[in-house]
Formats: C-alpha cells, structure tokens, sequence
C-alpha cells in the first residue's frame, strides 16, 4: 500500500514544483512597457536600454525574447547599476490588480 501512495507522491512533485508563485523584488517599479524596439524599451516615460543578460519574464515565469512582446504590457522592472533594463516580470491581470508592495 506503500508503494502506490510513494510512486504518487513521485509523480506529483514536478506539478507542485511549477505551482510556486513568482518572486518579483517589492523594489521592482510598476509601468506600462512598449514593445522593445532594437534594443530601447519605453518604461512610461522613460526608455531604456535592454542590459546585456536581460531577463524578460512572462506571466507563467518563462523568460521572453524581447521579439515575442507584441503588445503594451504592464510589468514591473528592475535597472542595473549602469541605469539598463535588467529583469522584467510582465504581470497577470491579477497580478496588476494587487496594491504595491509595502517597503
């Protein structure tokens, strides 16, 4: 009886594994992104350049190619020290819908 309630357990593991929620830093700023255009990104106002390594992270947590953006989406970002674009989580609609991060 053992050996079916393990061998269950086993199978399961991968599917509790991708179940973890995201980890976004509450430092990570909250805007509207463009779709990045040879290698700028425009952030609301402002725009930026794609750092060299640039994680573009999707609403499952799959890391993008700045290509498969097609459209404005809401994110939050992080800026390495050099003011680049460094890592980009695109948000759900109930991630959007969520009050910032205390700090």
């Amino acid at each position: 009886m053992r050996i079916p309630t393990a061998l269950f357990l086993l199978m399961c593991c991968p599917v509790i594994a991708f179940a973890q929620l995201r980890a976004i830093p509450p430092d990570a700023i909250k805007a509207k992104m463009q779709p990045p255009q040879d290698g700028l990104v425009e952030m609301g106002k402002h725009v930026f350049r794609l750092a060299p390594g640039a994680h573009i992270r999707s609403t499952d947590n799959r890391i993008m190619l700045p290509v498969m953006i097609t459209s404005e989406q809401v994110v939050r970002y992080k800026l390495d020290a050099n003011g680049d674009l460094y890592r980009v989580w695109i948000l759900s609609p109930d991630e959007i819908d969520l009050p910032a991060p205390k700090q």
